[in-house]
């Protein structure tokens, strides 16, 4: 797969994981942080940063999971060392405003 394949790719996936964690998020939220961080064996961990209380009550789907794992193998190919991706979501007049960041070692 050429560079610019993987960055589709990445691209498509990302936008699943920021239209389901949108879909998941309550009304009474109006930011949500997801990371996806690397794990020494390899792997990598998911979940929400706990930035509103509520944040507690949301429980991430199996699509959110399916993303993630298809998202992990692309990143490590497209970012050189790369370490977490950070997805901020911020809901103002015009909508969701995304914000993506990768942290590399």
């Amino acid at each position: 797969m050429n560079y610019e394949d993987v960055e589709t790719k990445l691209h498509s996936l990302t936008n699943t994981l920021v239209h389901e964690l949108i879909s998941l998020t309550p009304e009474s939220m109006s930011e949500i942080q997801f990371e996806i961080l690397s794990t020494d064996d390899g792997g990598a961990d998911v979940g929400l940063l706990e930035t509103h209380p509520d944040a507690k009550k949301v429980a991430l789907s199996d699509a959110v999971f399916t993303a993630s794992s298809h998202y992990l193998p692309l990143v490590k190919q497209y970012v050189n060392g790369w370490q977490r991706t950070l997805i901020s979501l911020q809901e103002g007049e015009e909508g969701w405003q995304v914000n993506v960041e990768f942290e590399q070692a």
